[in-house]
């Protein structure tokens, strides 16, 4: 397991300019893998920090059963790795608004998955087939947008993805364009990989832990008023799509 330390950045372009910068912490987890629980985290587990696999498995317990058979279906592909990058839960809660399930076989990178929530307590699920299979290699591509996350965007346009992820370090472009293809919304997040290596490393990012999280919910909602009383458009949100994994 390691821990990332990673800035998160948000532009708004149109038709309401803001941005803002924030830092959190994520962790990345290989899977399958032997017992990472130590006494400060736990997988499957409540502990102080901790991270279930069902929450990025459609409710499944066990997410590399739930890949494998979900690529083996889709590309007819065989994976035998995946790295989860995602905030851990503090004391059992945590509010993800983007986790990254990365697929490998024989450590070619077959295809990535992105889950996303909002603040509804919804999720969907961006499944990807890589065009380039070399991990060093930037990966690019667009997806059309099919799930409701703010209520001052529609749904509707689509996102084009860029990013490159490797052993050290991940750096995620996730671009809004509506469907006049204008660039409305421009995020990123970027950090460096640190391998944890004693309890000691974890308790020490237990409390700068908790305190980002916090910190995420209260720039969501903060953002938010911000853009109401910059009278940016609400969008009533639509009801979910049926297939909530595309």
């Amino acid at each position: 397991m390691k821990f990332i330390k990673a800035n998160v950045f948000h532009r708004r372009n149109w038709p309401k300019a803001n941005k803002f910068l924030y830092k959190c912490n994520y962790v990345s987890i290989k899977l399958p893998t032997k017992d990472i629980n130590t006494k400060f985290f736990s997988l499957n587990k409540l502990n102080i920090l901790s991270v279930n696999e069902k929450d990025y498995a459609n409710g499944s317990p066990d997410l590399f059963k739930w890949c494998t058979e979900l690529i083996e279906k889709r590309y007819k592909n065989k994976i035998d790795s995946l790295e989860l990058i995602t905030m851990p839960k503090i004391l059992g809660y945590a509010f993800n608004p983007v986790s990254f399930i990365f697929c490998y076989s024989k450590n070619k990178l077959i295809c990535t998955i992105l889950k996303v929530n909002n603040t509804f307590s919804e999720d969907h699920y961006y499944i990807n087939y890589a065009a380039k299979h070399d991990e060093e290699l930037e990966q690019n591509y667009d997806i059309e947008k099919l799930f409701h996350v703010s209520p001052f965007l529609p749904r509707e346009g689509y996102y084009k993805i860029k990013y490159r992820n490797n052993d050290d370090c991940i750096n995620f472009n996730i671009d809004y364009y509506d469907r006049d293809n204008e660039n409305i919304l421009e995020t990123y997040i970027t950090g460096k990989k640190i391998t944890i290596e004693n309890n000691f490393m974890i308790f020490a990012n237990v409390f700068n832990s908790a305190y980002l999280i916090t910190r995420v919910i209260y720039l969501i909602h903060f953002q938010a008023v911000k853009l109401f009383f910059k009278k940016a458009k609400f969008y009533k949100k639509p009801k979910q799509n049926i297939n909530k994994i595309t």
